[in-house]
């Protein structure tokens, strides 16, 4: 018997990698899940939800005529209570069984619904996708490279979203068919993309031109996007960024050495930023490539050749990670502490067990 709860949905506080299914049952969505995902939402309305992995953050709300299964018996948060300790967690980094792949240029990574960690090589102008358990490469004729050079990939529903100098493709992950070109004359450099309001927004970084780009959605699981809102920041060079929930997020600037919260006013047309702490960099470096948040609210700092910088919610730096390679340009946490991190120098991408 599969594991329920009653009334109950699970919630993702952070980013993670969820199908929506509609006008299904329960029974039906629970006989379509061939115990692929860890965790499947039944809503009331005949609309179901499956995770891939469990959130990083999350919570378990209470929704009347909802059920939550855990579709293959595993409950969230297995981590080790270790992990909460940031000496015993770079201990743990120090000790750990840590194999890499070659790959060239590699830039952002992320997790998608086969499980395959995928990035874009700028050196090859392709998309890479490796199996995250051993990060061998996954097979493909129907992989071709790019016209241009790729510069970041994210990953929402099924959809591969490849960020280039002027436009991003929307790729369906199952087949690599590309579904749509998204344009606009605001795009200078293309960083980082995440979604926000279950899909229907999506935000953009612009590193040139300093402007962060909000799309809605045109459609029902459509894959195209139309610009809504254009907001030039006060700062230089915006390039990662992190989802929170539908009314925050964060940014970083990769120049200016420093993470800037947003918020929500005026339903979302409008962001309100500020200046969340500054990052250390050695002189003459920029450190502000990428951020992930893990359960422990803690911030990871991917800051390129000044390494993985760890800091509290207060923006005090309180771990450093730099014996990995000589420039980190993205970093990924599973739900089970286990790490994968982009070598954009070193033309490496690693994975790293913290459980073993």
């Amino acid at each position: 018997m599969i594991p329920f709860i009653s009334n109950a949905t699970l919630i993702s506080i952070s980013n993670t990698s969820t199908i929506i299914i509609a006008n299904k049952t329960c029974t039906e969505c629970l006989c379509l899940s061939k115990f692929s995902y860890v965790a499947l939402n039944c809503f009331p309305n005949n609309t179901c939800q499956y995770f891939n992995t469990f959130p990083l953050i999350y919570k378990i709300q209470l929704e009347l005529q909802a059920h939550l299964y855990f579709i293959q018996g595993v409950f969230p948060n297995k981590s080790q209570p270790c992990f909460s300790d940031i000496s015993c967690l770079l201990n743990r980094l120090n000790a750990s069984n840590k194999i890499y792949t070659n790959v060239s240029q590699s830039r952002s990574i992320s997790i998608d619904n086969h499980g395959y960690l995928v990035t874009v090589s700028s050196d090859t102008s392709t998309l890479v996708r490796l199996y995250s358990g051993n990060l061998s490469s996954v097979t493909n004729s129907s992989l071709k490279p790019f016209n241009d050079v790729p510069y970041a990939i994210a990953y929402y529903n099924e959809t591969y979203y490849v960020g280039f100098t002027k436009y991003i493709l929307a790729i369906d992950s199952n087949n690599l068919t590309i579904l749509q070109n998204i344009t606009t004359s605001y795009f200078n450099g293309v960083r980082d993309m995440i979604f926000s309001s279950n899909g229907k927004l999506m935000i953009v970084t612009s590193v040139s031109n300093s402007y962060l780009l909000f799309f809605n959605q045109t459609g029902n699981w459509s894959r195209n996007y139309n610009l809504i809102h254009n907001q030039l920041v006060n700062y230089s060079n915006p390039h990662g960024s992190w989802y929170v929930n539908d009314s925050y997020f964060y940014v970083t600037s990769w120049t200016g050495n420093a993470i800037y919260a947003y918020s929500a006013i005026n339903n979302s047309l409008v962001w309100r930023g500020r200046l969340f702490f500054y990052i250390f960099a050695s002189p003459l470096t920029y450190s502000g490539l990428s951020l992930t948040i893990d359960q422990y609210n803690r911030y990871w700092v991917s800051s390129g050749s000044n390494g993985i910088q760890i800091y509290n919610s207060q923006g005090i730096l309180i771990g450093t990670i730099n014996n990995i390679c000589s420039f980190v340009f993205d970093v990924l946490i599973s739900s089970d502490y286990v790490l994968y991190v982009s070598c954009y120098s070193s033309n490496q991408v690693w994975r790293i067990d913290l459980n073993n």
